[in-house]
Order: C-alpha cells, then sequence, then structure tokens
C-alpha cells in the first residue's frame, strides 16, 4: 500500500494540474478557445490580455491553488506511507514528486489533448506549500520584473531561477534542491519560443489588450 499511496499522490498532482481554468473561463464566458486566441497560452497573461482583469485573477489564482494542494495532499498521504528502500522511501520523495507532475499536468493537460500553459503560477503554488516565506520572497521579485518590464514570461524565466536558489538554501532535504532543477528545466522547455520573442523585442507585454477572434 506504501507505494500505491505513492503513485496516488502524484497522479492526484498531476490531475489538479491538469484543470485548466483559462480554458474553461473562456469557453463558459467568451465561447472561445483560448488555444486558439492572443498567444495561445493556457494561463493567467493571456487570458487577462483577452478577458480582462476579473478572469486574470481568478485564472491566477486558481492555477496557484493546484500547485498547492497537489502539495498539502501528498504531504498528508505520505505520512507513514513511505516505502523501507527505493525513490519512494522519504515523504520528500513523495511530496516533490506530487508537486513536480502538478506543474506539468498544467503545462500538458490531459483534458487539452496534452497542451497547456507555462506552469508559472502552479510552481508558486507548489513553492507556497513547501515554504511560504520563500514564495513572499519569489513573489515580490516577480512583481517588480513584470512590473519594470511588462514581460510576464520574463518575470517567470528570473523567477524560477529564485525558486531554484531558495529551495536549495532554506530547505535542508535534497530532494527539493531536485525539485527546483527540474522545474527550471521544464519552465524554460515551456517558454522556449518566449525566450526567441525576448531576444528580437517581439514579446507580448503584460496588460496589453487584445480582441478576442470569433
Amino acid at each position: 500500500m506504501t507505494f500505491l499511496t505513492s503513485i496516488m499522490a502524484i497522479v492526484i498532482g498531476y490531475a489538479l494540474g491538469s484543470i485548466p481554468p483559462a480554458y474553461i473561463l473562456g469557453r463558459v464566458f467568451h465561447g472561445v478557445d483560448i488555444r486558439t486566441q492572443g498567444s495561445g497560452n493556457v494561463g493567467g497573461a493571456n487570458a487577462g490580455r483577452l478577458f480582462g482583469k476579473k478572469i486574470f485573477a481568478a485564472v491566477a489564482l486558481f492555477d496557484i491553488f493546484k500547485g498547492t494542494a497537489a502539495i498539502l495532499i501528498a504531504r498528508a498521504l505520505a505520512v507513514g506511507n513511505v516505502t523501507e528502500v527505493g525513490f519512494f522511501s522519504t515523504e520528500q520523495s513523495v511530496v516533490v514528486t506530487a508537486g513536480f507532475f502538478a506543474v506539468f499536468g498544467h503545462c500538458y493537460s490531459i483534458w487539452l489533448k496534452f497542451s497547456g500553459g507555462k506552469g508559472g503560477a502552479t510552481t508558486a503554488g507548489v513553492l507556497l506549500a513547501i515554504d511560504p516565506l520563500s514564495f513572499v520572497i519569489m513573489l515580490v521579485f516577480w512583481v517588480v520584473i513584470v512590473a519594470t518590464t511588462r514581460f510576464t514570461s520574463l518575470g517567470n524565466l528570473l523567477g524560477i531561477v529564485v525558486i531554484a536558489v531558495l529551495l536549495n538554501i532554506r530547505m535542508e532535504e535534497i530532494e527539493y534542491t531536485y525539485l527546483g532543477l527540474a522545474l527550471t528545466a521544464l519552465i524554460y522547455w515551456k517558454h522556449r519560443e518566449n525566450i526567441g520573442r525576448l531576444i528580437r523585442r517581439e514579446e507580448r507585454k503584460f496588460g496589453k489588450k487584445e480582441a478576442i477572434q470569433k
């Protein structure tokens, strides 16, 4: 049962991460598929540009909640249910794996044929559950970057580096360092097109309204 409990925590993490609020709200309130609108990203920034501030806030909060919930559930399931040997022999291994798959689920949602968002908000939610102080530090850093440059992608790219550093410094268990590195690789992979647009100075800016195409 210990191994199955670990797998259950990971599956729940992925399932939570896969819920796409930007897609759902776009369909419900505007009758459009957000993947065909604006930047095509299924996340808060694109939802805000297309649908307004209220939907941006709702999407961002839910995406953060997914990551936080995945960690809290995994932590509860892992207590007393780790294996004697192997990868799931520590509670931290179960927790960080569930957290990673929550972000992976957001990026590659089973409900959207494995398309999805860029993972920034859900990663923030994972950090919030692991270490609230690190979350506050990262959030302040992210807000300063986005407010200064108006590029959410740049905030995400620099923010994930801050997260990796904070997890390495503040958490004693090596599993959290591995989580920071794994999430950095995933976030940079998902932002590869954004990196190209930033270099070419073609990246969309946060808050710039775009018309919905029907």
